[in-house]
Parts: C-alpha cells; structure tokens; sequence
C-alpha cells in the first residue's frame, strides 16, 4: 500500500501592518492668529453654538457653516473642523478679532474653578439649562451657553448677566489655590520668529533632552499669531507669537475596580510647555510646570526659533522687585500712580520670611553656617477693611518689617469698564526674583498688569 505524504498548506502571514495617516485640521495654519476660537472649535460639543457665535460677533452668514454644525453629533471630524475653519478664514481681520476676544473668555473658563463656576449658575428647572447641563456636554459649551445669552442673544430674548457672575465666581473659587507660575526674560527686539519644518525639529529634539523619557516625534508643536486689528503695525506682521509644544511628559494616577477590586493606575498624561513672543518689545514668556527648566527653555527659543547668537546671560531676565512692600508707604504710591485703566489696587497678602545663620556640621565633621528661612504669610478676610500693614500689627504684633525678606506679594487690581469687557478684578502674584502669575488673564490684561508694575516701579527691565 502507498502512502501519500500531502504537505499542509498554511495561508500566508500578513508581514506588516496598514498604517494610516495622521490627520490634522490645520487649525494654526488656516486661522494663524485665532488661538482661541481653534480652541473653542475643537472642544466643544455642540458646534452649533460655535456656529452662532461666529455669525452673531461676527455679524455675517455662513449657513455652510450652519448645515455643518446642525448635523454633527457630538465633537465636529476632523475634517469638519477643517471645512469649519476655512470659511471663517475669509472673514476680515476686525471681524477675527472679535471672534477671538469672544472666545479667549470663553476658553479662559475652561478649568475645574471656571467649571464649577458656571454650572453652578445653571438651573435644572430651566428647560434649556437641563439640556446644557447634561453629562454629555463640555466645559466649554456650557460657558459659549452663558456668553451668548449674555452678550448676543437670539433676537426678542433678553440678556442675562451671568457669564460675568461666572467670571467673578471663578476667581474666588481659584483665589486660594496654588498657581503655575510663569517665568519673563528680555531677547533681542524687532526678530520675528522663524518657522518651518526643520525649526520644528530642531525643537522637538532640544525639549526631549529636557524631559527625560520623551520620544521627539510624540511632541505635538503648533504655532499661533495674534495680529493688531487697530492697524497700527503697516507691515501686518503679528504682534504676540504664540508656540505651544504639547507632549505627554508627566502620569495620571487614578484608581478602578476590576473583579471587584480597587485597582490603582499610572498612566502618561500631556503637560504643555508654551512661549509667548513680541518682537516689538523683546518680551519672552515662558510658561512651564517644571521651573528649574524655562531658562533652559528661554534659550532654546532663542537659539532656534529667534536663530540668534550669544550667551543667555545677553538676554536679561525682567525682576520684580518686591522689597518696596515692606514699607507701608508703598500705600501711598499703590493711590497715586495707576495708570488710566486700573481703578483701584490692593494688597490681599504679604509673604516674609526672617532668615538667620546657623553653624551645621558637614559629613567631614567641619562648622558649616547655612541659612535658616522662617516663613510667615501675612492675609485678610476679602471683608476686611483695615490694610495689610494693620494686620500686621494688630494680629502678629510686627510694628516694622524692614528686617524681613519679602518672598511673594498677592495684589487685586481693579480694571475698569471696557467696550469688550464689564469693569472686573485681576488678581496677581508675585513671588521674587521673577515668578509672575498671569496665565490665567487675558491678552489685555496682561500688558496693564505689567504696565502697572512698571509704574510703581515693582517692574525692572535692564
């Protein structure tokens, strides 16, 4: 009997896999100078409340836009975004602006103080609020809810001035929370940035060097600017340029029960690191989590970005000199020198610090003397009417702080009434030699903090 040996035939392993290709909405490249609005567009979830914030600020008609935005359920496609930003791109220039004012209030609400803000001035009784306020809807549509029904209602519908409580809200619930600090330096004035694929590069491969762990190419950058529309600038060049790298560069630590138990979790999350840039005035902010790292990050800029020579120490830092503050006379110059849009300023908190030398013994045995730091935080109740220096001396008995070492200044500074804007505070902190909060405001508000500071000459540029 033959035996016939039938060798198996196996199908064929696929070798490799079908890769597709990443897709971008080229938000920064077709909307350069509406940071915000790009923002807005790609986190809200009801793109039709986008929608009518472009026609009603912008006072135009896109119905494309509208058949868009109507039929999309949820977070708008990629692609959609992209139909979305080009017909807002063939709006003028004054018309991009008051789009991108509206929605950097907006935006500006998006975090857990702002959330908490709105929601709260939400009603579950009110049909259309119940529908805003469903777990299915974003941080940042409920507050386009609020600023439309404030700022541009549906015609016949009357205003309600709650987007500004919300606003109000946000900073007292923020006011006593610890914030990112950014850091300020001085580069050379008049260089416009330069920007193209080998930029980028270049700049992925110097901020993986700085963050241990991180993959160049998992490093998203993008690139915004934001342009005068009063038209004072004839050559159009843009007056704040703005570069974001975004990179998943620290871990998320959350817990979740899986069969039935707890089970606890550590996962890559994105931090950002960010630069603000006006050649007009040299003005580089640096805005990082990690603040051993933005001088490091200030030099990367400008060797790269600016693509200009010379040490670091040829791109001064701006100080903010603080030690006038522990002189009650600063009251008197916090009255008689604000500038023409600060109405009123006022000292929340004193942070001093009393610093004497001890003798220590190093590890071979030898007297070593090392400074000891003895921190004290001077503060009053926001209904407090006495000054801080009264508090000073009533509750802690400090007659003179002339021998302490100042260490941080919370300031409230009230902004007057603007065409774009009500009357509201900006609260503002100061820790020497250079850390200024101010991530949190406005573009506008930013300059008259600094303009303010310059003022009483708290501000030092040299």
């Amino acid at each position: 009997m033959t035996v016939r040996l039938v060798e198996e035939q196996t199908p064929p392993v696929a070798t490799s896999k079908k890769t597709h290709t990443r897709q971008h909405d080229d938000g920064s490249r077709i909307l350069p100078c509406m940071e915000y609005f790009v923002a807005l567009a790609r986190r809200s979830k009801r793109p039709d409340l986008v929608h009518a914030l472009v026609e009603r600020v912008g006072e135009t008609s896109l119905p494309d836009m509208g058949i868009l935005a109507r039929t999309a359920s949820g977070l708008l496609s990629v692609s959609g975004r992209k139909r979305f930003f080009q017909s807002v791109a063939h709006l003028d220039i004054a018309t991009h602006h008051r789009i991108e004012q509206a929605a950097e209030r907006i935006v500006l609400m998006d975090d857990v103080h702002g959330a908490q803000a709105v929601q709260s001035l939400l009603n579950h009784q009110n049909p259309e609020d119940a529908v805003i306020l469903e777990s299915s809807i974003d941080r940042c549509s409920r507050a386009l809810y609020l600023y439309l029904l404030q700022n541009n209602p549906e015609s016949g519908v009357g205003q309600e001035p709650r987007f500004n409580q919300a606003e109000r809200l946000q900073l007292l619930y923020r006011q006593e929370k610890s914030e990112v600090y950014s850091s300020h330096y001085l580069g050379p004035k008049g260089v416009e940035p330069n920007y193209d694929t080998l930029i980028n590069e270049q700049s992925r491969y110097r901020i993986a060097a700085l963050f241990k762990g991180i993959a160049p190419d998992q490093i998203l950058i993008e690139r915004f600017t934001r342009r005068d529309p009063g038209g004072k600038n004839p050559n159009g060049q843009g007056h704040l340029h703005v570069l974001t790298a975004i990179f998943n560069g620290t871990t998320a630590h959350f817990s979740q029960v899986a069969d039935g138990e707890v089970v606890e979790h550590d996962e890559p999350a994105a931090m950002s690191v960010s630069f603000s840039w006006e050649p007009a005035t040299g003005a580089l902010g640096v805005f990082c989590e990690e603040k051993n790292l933005r001088m490091a990050l200030a030099t990367l800029f400008r060797d790269i970005v600016l693509a200009c020579d010379g040490e670091i120490g040829n791109m001064p830092m701006r100080q903010f000199d603080i030690e006038p503050f522990l002189i009650p006379s600063i009251l008197d110059s916090l009255k008689s020198k604000k500038i023409d849009d600060i109405e009123q300023i006022s000292i929340q908190f004193l942070k001093i610090a009393q610093v004497e030398e001890w003798n220590t013994l190093n590890s071979t045995g030898h007297d070593k003397r090392k400074p000891l730091v003895s921190p004290l935080t001077i503060g009053r109740d926001n209904r407090d009417s006495r000054e801080i220096y009264h508090v000073a001396r009533e509750l802690h008995g400090l007659r003179d702080l002339s021998g302490y070492v100042m260490q941080k200044v919370k300031l409230t500074m009230h902004v007057v009434k603007r065409p774009e804007r009500p009357a509201h505070r900006v609260c503002v902190e100061i820790t020497a030699p250079n850390g200024l909060n101010d991530r949190r405001q406005t573009e506008s508000d930013r300059k008259l903090v600094l303009a303010q500071l310059a003022r009483l000459g708290v501000c030092r540029e040299f």
